[in-house]
């Protein structure tokens, strides 16, 4: 089965919709045409090896890449990089006035604990994190000899 561009849109909206929405980003388009999403899902695209032909408009033919087995991967990279572009985007801060006293950061927090998170899920699948270093021996038959016999 092939995912769409909106499939796609429509997951990474419920997962990151109201986050979205509150650093000012279209958290409700689920269409295929959330320019918002353009980029997170293109990544997502990338990183699992995969193409596409225009990175600032992703078609249904370049999400139509990833496999049935890649979907789980697929949907929590997406994630990530949204919740990567909300933390960058978000700009609200705390705000005391006399009583009123009122914690925006708890927003970005909130958003920061779901990336590490995810970036654990997804080393753990293999996904991308550190590499693996294998290495293996060599066993050379060399004799050294004596030559300074006297």
């Amino acid at each position: 089965m092939a995912i769409t561009r909106a499939n796609t849109e429509s997951i990474l909206v419920k997962r990151a919709g109201p986050l979205m929405v509150l650093a000012g980003l279209d958290g409700s388009t689920v269409d295929g045409t959330n320019a918002d999403l353009n980029d997170p899902i293109g990544w997502a695209v990338r990183v699992l090896g995969y193409v596409t032909t225009d990175v600032t408009a992703v078609a249904d033919a370049d999400v139509a890449s990833v496999t049935a087995d890649e979907f789980n991967d697929f949907f929590d990279l997406g994630e990530l990089r949204v919740l990567e572009t909300v933390i960058g985007n978000y700009d609200d801060v705390d705000l005391r006035v006399g009583p009123r006293d009122e914690k925006y950061h708890q927003t970005v927090l909130q958003a920061e604990r779901k990336v590490a998170r995810l970036k654990k899920r997804l080393e753990e699948a293999g996904v991308f994190g550190a590499a693996t270093v294998t290495a293996g021996s060599m066993t050379l038959d060399f004799v050294e000899h004596d030559d300074d016999t006297s």
